[in-house]
C-alpha cells in the first residue's frame, strides 16, 4: 500500500521502450533538475520490456545518481502501464511525466513548482520547445506558436479544442508534459488507463479537468520536445484512434458537461473518427483486406473522400513525380 504522500517530493516518471540512444540523456536531464529548498527529487525509470539493451544502459546511467531508480516490466504493456508502475514506487505528492527521447532545462521543475504555488494549481503545463534531433537544445518553435504571454487558465473546453485540427502540425496541447498533483487523481497509483498506448495523456488531462482540477498553461520553461524522422510516437493504427473515439463517447455520457465542453468533445470525436477511418483504410490497402476497407468506409462521413483522394493520387502522378520521370 502506498505510504502517505510526501508534500515536498516530486517524482519524474520516465517510461522507456527500445530507446537506447536517448535514455541516458533523459536520466541525466531529470536528475539534474533544481528544486526549491526542502524539496526532494524522485526519478523513476520503467523499461517497458525493451528488446534491446535500453534497460542495461539505463542502469549504467543511473549508477551514481542517488535520486534515480530503474525498474523493468516483465511484459510489454505500453506507456500507460509503465507510468502507472513508476508511480506505484513513489510517495511523491507531485509528479512529472517525461518522455525518454526528450530533454529538459535544469531549472524547469523549480519554475513549474513556483507557478503551482502562485496559482494554487493542481496541474501546471508549459509551452514546450519544439526542436530537432540534430540540435536538441535549439528551439525551432514553441508547441503553441500563438500563445499569449503569461499564465492562462486551462479549461476543459479550451484544452480539448486545442487538441485537434490545429493550424500547424504537432502543435496540439495534448503533447504537454505538466506537473501534476497526485491529490486530485481519483487513483493516484494508477491514473492512466493501462490499455491505452495512444492519446493516454489526452484522456487523463481531459478527465482531470472535467473532475474539477485547477490547471494553468504558462510560457515555455525548458521542455525540449525533440522531433525525429522516425519517432515512435508517430506510428499509429486505426484501432488506436477507435479507442480515442470511445474515450470521447464516454466523456459525452457525463451529465455535468457544459454546452461548450460538449461541443469541444464532439469536435474531437469527429476528428478521432476521421483519423480512425483514414488509418483503417490505409491498413486495408496494405493488407489487401476488403472487409476492413468496407468497414472503414462507414466509420466517418469523410472516409469515402479520403479513399477517393488516395485512388486519384495513385492514378494521377504528381508534379514532382512527373519531373522525376
Amino acid at each position: 500500500m502506498l505510504r502517505p504522500f510526501a508534500d515536498n517530493k516530486v517524482a519524474i516518471v520516465i517510461a522507456v521502450y527500445n530507446d537506447r540512444d536517448h535514455i541516458a540523456r533523459a536520466i541525466q536531464s531529470a536528475a539534474a533538475q533544481a528544486l526549491p529548498d526542502g524539496y526532494e527529487l524522485d526519478v523513476i525509470v520503467v523499461d517497458d520490456c525493451s528488446t534491446d539493451d535500453t534497460y542495461d544502459i539505463a542502469l549504467e546511467a543511473s549508477r551514481d545518481l542517488a535520486t534515480v531508480r530503474v525498474f523493468q516490466l516483465d511484459k510489454n504493456g505500453g506507456p500507460s502501464r509503465a507510468r502507472n508502475e513508476a508511480l506505484r514506487h513513489s510517495d511523491a505528492a507531485w509528479y512529472l511525466p517525461f518522455d525518454s527521447d526528450d530533454a529538459m532545462a535544469p531549472d524547469r521543475l523549480r519554475k513549474l513548482l513556483a507557478v503551482a504555488k502562485a496559482e494554487q494549481a493542481d496541474l501546471v503545463a508549459d509551452n514546450l520547445f519544439i526542436t530537432h534531433a540534430d540540435a536538441p537544445f535549439e528551439m525551432v518553435r514553441p508547441l503553441w506558436p500563438g500563445k499569449p504571454d503569461g499564465v492562462l487558465p486551462l479549461t476543459t473546453e479550451f484544452f480539448v479544442r486545442h487538441c485537434y485540427d490545429m493550424p500547424e502540425s504537432r502543435s496540439e496541447l495534448g503533447y504537454v508534459k505538466p506537473l501534476i498533483s497526485r491529490r486530485v487523481l481519483t487513483d493516484p497509483v494508477s491514473p492512466y488507463r493501462d490499455e491505452l498506448r495512444f492519446a493516454e495523456d489526452y484522456e487523463l488531462y481531459t478527465r482531470l479537468l472535467l473532475d474539477g482540477a485547477k490547471a494553468v498553461l504558462t510560457d515555455g520553461l525548458g521542455y525540449y520536445f525533440i522531433q525525429r524522422a522516425f519517432s515512435s510516437s508517430r506510428s499509429q493504427a486505426g484501432d488506436e484512434h477507435r479507442r480515442v473515439a470511445m474515450i470521447d463517447r464516454a466523456f459525452l455520457k457525463r451529465a455535468d458537461l457544459t454546452r461548450a465542453e460538449r461541443r469541444a468533445i464532439k469536435g474531437h470525436l469527429a476528428y478521432s473518427k476521421k483519423e480512425w477511418a483514414n488509418w483503417t483504410l490505409i491498413e486495408a490497402g496494405r493488407e489487401r483486406d476488403i472487409g476492413k476497407l468496407i468497414s472503414g468506409l462507414f466509420i466517418s462521413p469523410s472516409a469515402p473522400w479520403f479513399l477517393l483522394r488516395s485512388v486519384v493520387r495513385k492514378l494521377v502522378p504528381s508534379k514532382s513525380d512527373a519531373r522525376a520521370s
